[in-house]
């Protein structure tokens, strides 16, 4: 038998089969970066309930992963607030700030039975801290604590390092898959 010999088939049929693979690699290491941004976003936000870096967590949105806080107030941790009202304290918009204040002002202590005079005393006490906190507020804002921007710059060039990594060794330039 006379003429040229090839495996062009065999090389196509392995080409095929790492781009068909390039997908979900790419889709599991986009979810091993996720979780290390969320954990280090987790390590950099407030914790003075832990409700907000609690609700940190990579979730995949079709072909991309968004982490980011569930809380609504996670905008306002990140930028701060500029002066200005906030709602009275029988507002039921203001319940969060006051059971966190009412978290911070009476932890350790026992809850005072209903309807009693500790108990009236403890809610006078409560509004009038609101109010202080209120004055501050409306007056002087609240003061940014960032943790999201400072997770995408101190983490960005090492997460594309690692996708990069990924196509490589799928695509067969970089190692073997």
């Amino acid at each position: 038998m006379s003429g040229v010999q090839h495996n062009a088939h065999e090389a196509a049929a392995r080409i095929a089969a790492r781009a068909a693979a390039l997908p979900g690699a790419v889709r599991r290491e986009m979810l091993v970066q996720g979780g290390r941004v969320a954990v280090r976003m987790r390590e950099l936000a407030p914790k003075a309930q832990s409700l907000l870096a609690n609700s940190i967590r990579p979730v995949l949105e079709g072909d991309t992963v968004a982490i980011r806080p569930a809380m609504p107030y996670a905008g306002w941790r990140e930028r701060g607030t500029r002066p200005g009202p906030i709602p009275r304290f029988e507002d039921p918009a203001a319940t969060d700030l006051v059971r966190w204040l009412e978290r911070r002002a009476f932890a350790g202590t026992r809850t005072p039975r209903r309807g009693s005079r500790a108990a009236a005393g403890r809610s006078r006490e409560l509004r009038d801290r609101y109010e202080g906190l209120a004055w501050h507020i409306r007056r002087r804002g609240t003061q940014a604590t960032p943790f999201v921007e400072p997770t995408a710059r101190e983490l960005a060039g090492s997460v594309a390092q690692a996708l990069r990594r990924v196509v490589l060794a799928s695509s067969g330039a970089g190692g073997t898959s």
